[in-house]
């Protein structure tokens, strides 16, 4: 791994790649640092941790094999769906997409009906004909098609076998800048799953704005644990050590949840310099990791743990520069950032060695769209995502298009390189989300639908446009009533919540919450809803909200681990809330809900 190799330069960013695809830019990677630099992945293996590990050379070789493969098969003129669980054989499948000219889909592995759904969209949303995956789930994969009505038009090939064709039969197809290079699915938060056409271009561009905000470069060691199907773990984990030329050690997020100790053991073992995660694995981290690990891990390599994906609570980062300070963690390794698909994953970032901004604001003001300082108790605390890494970030006001002044909130607009070329197929809704123009005339922006300021530079994300409750005339962030409720009793702690809004004449605020049962202790369901209504209530101002406790699974979230309050709402409509412990919920509410159900 890095540190065992003398540097060939000064540490500092990759520089901006010379090329114009992004093919050509691993093959240069692969012919610079050859067998000098792999990734290896931890499979576990009972209770222990084995290596599996690739090295440039024979990564490029296997999808060498596989693009030679790929532009004899006609269905590799369409969109190739690759399902794969995690491991190493998921990336010479991707890249040997991209070698062969032919456009790369990363899905997760269908489990579960609601999981199943969503690849059966995708299958036809992309048209797809062609699967790729390994030996021993190919089967399966067949017979999930047959059930799904899919096996006529679609076939499933594995890659793990013996190679599929002669490496050296591979001949470079013609790529440039405007190449699609794959076709990376939203998560369906807030809608349905869409496909972001990402373009050699796009990839470049985002991933020197990676390299050039953490100061990532070829010496460095990363670490992580993200699946390869969403964004962070294939722009920001997977790709950008190859871009930068770096080593990249990594696991299943299986084996990341089952004991979380287990990614801070990976960057003690292995040196790390940079990790990446979203908010709720710092937090959960920071809860579970004991007094003995903290007094064997050392975590003073780490110079860039990167925090994004989802809303930045203060109140993590807090605990786990507290936390992990034992074991040498550094405040200032904290990165906090702002990102989406849509603009191929970054958009700005907090520069390393800065602990992170805070801004406390009145809470009254922020819901009138302003953010006013205060010393005050009571202040809404938000957390600065830095500033835009290479790219022209606005705040739009979003009914008049109208740029907005430092310090206002509004929807947060985007232009530059890393902005896809829009939505598969989908030419409307890439019109209205893509080609935005301000009041006077600027443009084209990506309307982000997300809330947020900027001040002193940096970007401080504060909500969702589509899901901002207002309740008399109020906007209140929903985030901020779920954190409110995590916080109430322990066995909400580590458990996902949504606060929703139904019509009802006037909006009701409904708060569908998973529950801990083992953690419950004395404490019953009805009086944990009685807690929750009357903090929500006091808190916030507003009438007591509706509550439903449900098990921890019954809260529906993305397979990156937001939570879907669209599908959450249109489930507490039609009554079909899986795992439900109680229900409290407001009879006004409850003649809404009688309405909206299916007959």
């Amino acid at each position: 791994m890095a540190g065992s190799h003398e540097p060939e330069q000064q540490r500092g960013a990759a520089p901006a790649s010379k090329h114009r695809d992004f093919v050509s830019h691993v093959r240069a990677q692969v012919e610079r640092f050859g067998d000098t630099r792999a990734y290896v992945y931890l499979r576990q293996a009972g209770r222990e941790l084995v290596e599996d590990r690739v090295t440039y050379t024979e990564l490029d070789a296997r999808a060498r094999a596989i693009a030679a493969w790929l532009r004899g098969r006609p269905e590799a003129d369409r969109p190739v769906l690759l399902l794969y669980a995690e491991g190493i054989d998921f990336l010479p499948a991707y890249l040997g997409c991209l070698y062969a000219g032919t456009i790369a889909v990363p899905a997760p592995m269908p489990t579960g009906a609601r999981s199943v759904g969503r690849a059966a969209r995708m299958f036809d949303d992309a048209d797809i004909g062609l699967v790729l995956t390994t030996l021993d789930v190919d089967g399966l994969l067949t017979v999930w098609l047959q059930e799904v009505g899919l096996a006529d038009r679609v076939a499933v090939v594995a890659t793990d076998g013996d190679p599929l064709a002669d490496p050296d039969g591979w001949r470079m197809p013609q790529l440039g800048g405007d190449t699609v290079a794959f076709l990376q699915y939203t998560s369906g938060s807030t809608s349905e799953p869409k496909g972001v056409v990402v373009t050699h271009a796009n990839l470049l561009s985002n991933e020197a704005a990676i390299a050039t905000a953490l100061g990532l470069d070829h010496t460095m060691v990363g670490a992580g644990w993200l699946p390869h199907f969403h964004d962070m773990g294939l722009i920001g984990m997977l790709l950008q050590a190859l871009y930068v030329g770096s080593d990249l050690v990594f696991m299943s997020p299986l084996t990341f949840l089952k004991r979380p100790v287990r990614w801070l053991e990976m960057i003690d073992r292995y040196s790390a310099h940079a990790t990446v995660a979203p908010n709720f694995a710092y937090d959960l981290v920071a809860r579970r990791v004991s007094d003995e690990d903290l007094a064997r891990l050392d975590l003073s390599s780490l110079r860039v743990a990167l925090n994004g994906a989802e809303p930045i609570r203060p109140q993590t980062l807090a605990a786990v520069i507290d936390r992990l300070g034992e074991a040498r963690f550094r405040p200032d390794a904290f990165v906090t950032c702002y990102g989406m698909a849509e603009a191929t994953l970054l958009v700005t970032a907090s520069p390393p060695g800065r602990p992170p901004r805070y801004l406390d604001v009145e809470p009254t003001a922020l819901e009138r769209g302003a953010a006013v300082p205060t010393a005050a108790d009571g202040a809404a605390r938000l957390v600065s995502s830095g500033a835009p890494a290479e790219l022209d970030v606005r705040i739009v006001d979003p009914a008049t298009r109208r740029a907005l002044p430092e310090s206002a909130v509004g929807e947060i607009w985007i232009r530059g390189g890393s902005v896809a070329r829009g939505y598969w197929n989908r030419p409307q809704e890439t019109e209205e989300e893509f080609g935005a123009h301000t009041d006077s005339g600027e443009g084209p922006y990506l309307r982000t639908g997300d809330l947020g300021l900027l001040r002193d530079g940096d970007l401080f994300v504060t909500g969702r446009l589509k899901d901002m409750l207002v309740v008399n005339g109020r906007n209140i962030y929903p985030q901020d009533v779920e954190e409110v409720v995590r916080l109430l009793h322990p066995a909400l702690a580590e458990s996902p919540g949504v606060a929703l809004a139904v019509d009802a004449g006037t909006e009701h605020v409904v708060v569908i919450q998973g529950v801990k049962p083992g953690a419950l202790g004395g404490t019953t369901p009805a009086e944990l809803a009685s807690q929750i209504k009357v903090a929500v209530a006091r808190t916030f101002e507003v009438a007591a909200p509706s509550v439903v406790l449900v098990k921890r699974g019954g809260v529906h979230r993305t397979t990156s681990g937001k939570v879907q309050r669209a599908s959450m709402l249109a489930s507490f409509l039609d009554n079909t809330i899986d795992g439900l412990l109680h229900a409290d919920v407001d009879p006004v509410v409850e003649r809404v809900r009688t309405a909206a159900a299916p007959v």
